[in-house]
């Protein structure tokens, strides 16, 4: 099991770090649950992608609201640990908000769960406070 699910998550990463979005989704399952940190009111609600979403095409249409915002400049995995159906990758990434022309920089964590040969659950985590004072307009 731990084979393939690395098999699944390298895989994963090398099409989202190459920004091959089709194949990303080629990954997830129909039933995906997609975890993208929990929306707090008054603190990290002004990242408008972040929330819980199923299915590719609500996935899509959450990282189409993140590339609308965010010009991606960099992004690379880390570290990836493979546990039986888990696997956890820390990736690297270099952005910057369009509207306000800042850059942040953060590693942030996705918990995978694959069975069957698919994602069926994606969880991430990170400290959001560069991603929020980027889009604030604020200089690091």
């Amino acid at each position: 099991m731990t084979s393939r699910t690395r098999e699944i998550a390298e895989g994963w990463f090398a099409a989202l770090t190459s920004g091959d979005a089709d194949r990303a989704l080629g990954y997830l399952a129909e039933d995906v649950e997609w975890v993208n940190y929990t929306p707090v009111p008054g603190y990290n609600d002004r990242m408008p992608w972040i929330g819980t979403y199923r299915g590719p095409a609500a996935v899509l249409d959450s990282l189409k609201v993140f590339l609308g915002m965010v010009d991606v400049r960099f992004e690379e995995l880390v570290q990836l640990v493979v546990d039986g159906e888990q696997a956890m990758g820390v990736i690297a990434e270099e952005s910057v908000v369009k509207e306000t022309g800042q850059t942040f920089e953060i590693e942030f964590i996705q918990w995978l769960t694959v069975r069957d040969g698919k994602i069926v659950r994606w969880k991430s985590y990170t400290d959001p406070s560069q991603i929020l004072r980027a889009i604030e307009g604020r200089a690091a």
